[in-house]
């Protein structure tokens, strides 16, 4: 599936079949071998339809089975994918950009927690469900998944803390500039355009074409202007 990932070729039929039916010899691979070439897949140029073909040959629960948690997952609203689907095309948007490794990865697991957290809506407003506390959750799943697959630590804090705070209020009628500095304060200054590059893919990856509305492009100047201040001691 890796080499399919980078190359972009399809599996015949015989090689598929016999996919399927080791699969759970994977169980007996070390978790960084399997990490090695996940992050191949992930940092390949058809890195979408190598995360599919892992769901569809049954591989995807022996690697990260949290991720599978999405699928049928509907989140409603604004969105026209099931978590998992809208994942994936987040993914892609990253892929396409070509931005870093953990940008990619926290594309990839930024709504991870939403299945564990979704309730009924409380019938009030026009949303069917509800993934209240969802980057809090999806926070601790994506420390816990790079965690078991043995990853760097440099790595894992970086992909945490972008899945963590990726929900940050962005309304330019209601956004302040203490909020904005508040959140260059969580992230840190060299990781605050790598959030907003999360943002980017999160948007891209409901179905809405434009890459950067005004709410967007308002909050990416107010970085810049409270970049200039000091956040920190």
């Amino acid at each position: 599936v890796r080499f399919s990932a980078q190359l972009g070729f399809m599996c015949d039929t015989s090689t598929v079949e016999a996919l399927k039916k080791i699969a759970p010899t994977l169980e007996k691979i070390s978790d960084e071998r399997i990490r090695d070439e996940f992050v191949k897949l992930v940092d390949a140029d058809f890195s979408k339809d190598g995360m599919e073909l892992l769901r569809a040959y049954g591989l995807l629960d022996y690697i990260i089975p949290e991720l599978a948690e999405g699928i049928g997952c509907d989140q409603g609203g604004i969105h026209s994918f099931d978590v998992w689907e809208h994942l994936i095309k987040s993914l892609e948007h990253a892929t396409n950009k070509k931005y870093p490794f953990h940008v990619k990865l926290a594309a990839l697991f930024h709504d991870i927690g939403k299945p564990r957290s979704k309730r009924p809506a409380d019938g009030r407003g026009k949303k069917e469900w509800t993934f209240y506390g969802h980057e809090v959750i999806g926070a601790n799943m994506s420390h816990d998944i790079m965690k078991r697959l043995k990853f760097p630590k440099d790595i894992s804090e970086k992909v945490v803390k972008l899945v963590r705070y990726h929900m940050f209020f962005s309304d330019p009628e209601a956004i302040t500039l203490s909020a904005v500095r508040r959140m260059v304060s969580n992230v840190g200054q060299d990781m605050i355009w790598d959030l907003m590059d999360v943002r980017t893919c999160d948007r891209i990856g409901t179905g809405r074409p434009k890459e950067k509305p005004y709410r967007l492009r308002k909050y990416h100047a107010m970085i810049e202007e409270v970049i200039r201040d000091p956040v920190s001691v």
